[in-house]
């Protein structure tokens, strides 16, 4: 029997749990607290929030050991066995980064990509992965309750044209969050489902990287609106399940002006010269008139799926500090004071922890 998950409470939820555990022979059940699929959670008693945590599977992480000999050639193969070490250092920080760490989850699909031929560079850069995961072990996702009227779906979709040599890494970011988000109130925000990825079409234009990457990420949006419609309001006709897409109307946010102008516009998606994102522009507002979705621009340093796309400070610690205080203020707040003091202290946290001990605190200090 493999770990089941329930939630509820009253008659109905008792009497259903009691069949299922009559039904199954479970060997533990748990209240409030436990373990299922690898991940710790935990619920608190007044609040009913629940925190999701893999701290003890990234404090055991270990990074691959090579002699400095190997080290001072990057650019060197590796041979077998490092090839098998680096396998399973990316499968672990693969599970780590798709369950509960979307921080790390460009630099992990970046060294997934190394393969066939991986080098020396890539078994240390996998190394800093670790470091990071190490360093931010404490980092949990904590979901907030939110009143059934008032739940949203926020989806934010970036990409980073041409950015890992010749290929785009994109990336997006789908979290559960209230309406007060999209009137420019700082409220509750939890990441549920995100993805880094390359783009499996070559493209020619940073439009057209993101087009591509916000058709993945609204295809995501979709199935994840018809999953929620189906918890909430049951089972119903998929033939009628535009009408169960439209329940709960999400908003779609990118930091790409020339997209946004393109999905608002009244005027015909041919007039952009690649016609392949012609065709994504149309698969876009098509998806967005099923989700009765809105349509959301933000500056770059806004948006929460661009560490998504590339190995940078900034952008992972502004989703670091979003996720550690479960909220994100929207692009409509006009003072960033709360959001750039969060962002600093997870600046300060990963400076620092590049600092050596006893090190002079005037001392040049390099992120990464």
């Amino acid at each position: 029997m493999g770990d089941t998950a329930t939630g509820g409470s009253g008659s109905k939820y008792t009497k259903a749990s009691g069949y299922l555990r009559q039904r199954f022979p479970y060997r533990k059940w748990r209240m409030d607290e436990g373990e299922f699929c690898g991940d710790n959670y935990q619920q608190d008693p007044s609040s009913m929030s629940i925190k999701m945590s893999q701290k003890s599977f990234a404090d055991a992480l270990r990074p691959a050991h090579l002699p400095q000999r190997r080290k001072a050639n990057r650019h060197a193969k590796l041979d077998a066995k490092e090839i098998s070490v680096l396998r399973g250092i990316n499968g672990s920080l693969n599970w780590l980064s798709t369950q509960s760490h979307p921080d790390i989850a460009a630099q992990t699909s970046v060294s997934q990509q190394s393969f066939p031929e991986p080098t020396v560079h890539h078994l240390l850069e996998a190394n800093n992965v670790i470091r990071r995961a190490k360093q931010f072990s404490d980092l949990d996702v904590t979901f907030e309750p939110i009143p059934v009227d008032q739940l949203r779906l926020f989806c934010h979709s970036d990409a980073a044209w041409a950015n890992i040599g010749a290929h785009t890494q994109a990336g997006y970011v789908i979290g559960f969050t209230t309406a007060d988000l999209d009137v420019g109130i700082e409220t509750t925000w939890t990441p549920a489902i995100w993805k880094s990825f390359r783009l499996s079409r070559a493209v020619g234009s940073t439009l057209a990287a993101e087009a591509q990457s916000m058709v993945a990420a609204t295809g995501t949006l979709e199935w994840t609106c018809l999953l929620l419609a189906e918890a909430i309001e049951g089972i119903g006709e998929i033939r009628e399940y535009e009408q169960h897409l439209k329940s709960r109307t999400p908003v779609i946010v990118t930091d790409c002006k020339s997209l946004y102008d393109h999905l608002v516009a009244v005027s015909s998606p041919t007039s952009v010269e690649d016609r392949r994102t012609s065709i994504d522009i149309v698969i876009l507002r098509q998806s967005m008139s099923r989700l009765s979705a809105s349509i959301r621009w933000v500056p770059t340093n806004r948006m929460l799926a661009d560490s998504l796309t590339k190995s940078a400070g900034d952008p992972t610690d502004l989703l670091r500090a979003c996720i550690r205080n479960h909220t994100y203020q929207s692009y409509q707040i006009s003072s960033e004071e709360s959001v750039l003091k969060r962002q600093a202290e997870e600046r300060k946290r990963r400076v620092q922890f590049r600092k050596p001990k006893g090190s002079d605190s005037s001392s040049k200090q390099v992120s990464g």
